[in-house]
């Protein structure tokens, strides 16, 4: 098949000569391709490096390829995105005694301005050994005190950083080469913490860093009740923003919904929050 605009010999199918429907629905398997799933540990967070670990989108090139398929595949993401098929999913996990945090893109479409929902899976990992002066030594307790309670550098600080600068890079890939972009809205972002987990004891390791089970229930329900407050304390800390302001961001970054959960399920729920000075901020109005 080729990806042409016609003409020269009348027989050769052309990718411009396929019915629009056809070509809607090529458009559709090539947004909604699965990713090929890579952890990357994050050291340091900037916009360059979010840039460059984003996932590849094959999408990208099709749009150099001519004015109509172009337009074409515009508007099969604008479409995508008002039916809510157009949504972005990543895992992040926190180990216990790591001085960084691991990334893992699930879903990641298209560049969009109209993002129906963020999914961020939040995973704890504790106990993890780090290799040290030539031996794996396991880390201390303070210092998944450190990570999880609510103090400088917690893991809800370093989740909050990484989205509002995830964020600010996505609002200006879009605006590269678009003076007419002045709005990056989130309708959702689901903050979603899964269930802690350990190693499986008794196994040499690296071997057992293969293989990780849950904490008990009674050790999860600690953890999780302390990573949630430390969550809320960040996110009530977030100062007010006027409404009557908003005219002065430029590109507006929004999110319409912040909502918290654990294994999918909604404990908390905050509103109207934007990206003003590099830190989020509740709209007031």
């Amino acid at each position: 098949m080729l990806f042409d605009g016609g003409g020269g010999d009348d027989d050769m199918v052309t990718f411009l000569s396929l019915p629009l429907e056809v070509r809607n629905r090529i458009y559709d398997l090539i947004l909604l391709e699965a990713l090929e799933p890579q952890c990357r540990a994050v050291m340091v967070v900037s916009e360059t490096y979010i840039k460059h670990q984003l996932p590849e989108l094959p999408y990208r090139g099709l749009l150099r390829t001519c004015r109509q398929i172009h337009h074409e595949l515009k508007s099969a993401i604008r479409h995508l995105a008002a039916a809510r098929h157009l949504s972005y999913e990543l895992d992040i996990t926190f180990s216990h005694g790591r001085p960084y945090f691991s990334l893992t893109w699930i879903s990641f479409p298209a560049l969009s301005p109209h993002v129906p929902s963020i999914v961020v899976n939040i995973d704890l990992r504790v106990r993890e050994p780090f290799f040290y002066e030539r031996q794996f030594q396991s880390p201390h307790d303070h210092e998944l005190a450190h990570l999880i309670e609510d103090a400088p550098e917690s893991f809800a600080e370093q989740l909050f950083d990484y989205i509002a600068i995830l964020l600010k890079t996505l609002a200006n890939l879009l605006a590269a080469g678009n003076p007419s972009f002045s709005l990056l809205y989130t309708e959702i972002l689901i903050l979603n913490f899964r269930t802690p987990t350990t190693l499986v004891p008794g196994l040499e390791v690296p071997q057992a860093e293969k293989r990780r089970i849950k904490v008990d229930r009674g050790e999860a329900r600690r953890l999780l009740d302390t990573m949630r407050n430390t969550l809320k304390a960040n996110a009530n800390a977030f100062q007010a923003f006027d409404a009557n302001d908003c005219g002065e961001l430029s590109p507006l970054i929004q999110i319409g919904s912040l909502k918290f959960a654990t294994e999918g399920a909604v404990w908390g729920e905050g509103h109207n929050m934007i990206l003003a000075h590099d830190d989020f901020q509740w709209l007031r109005y």
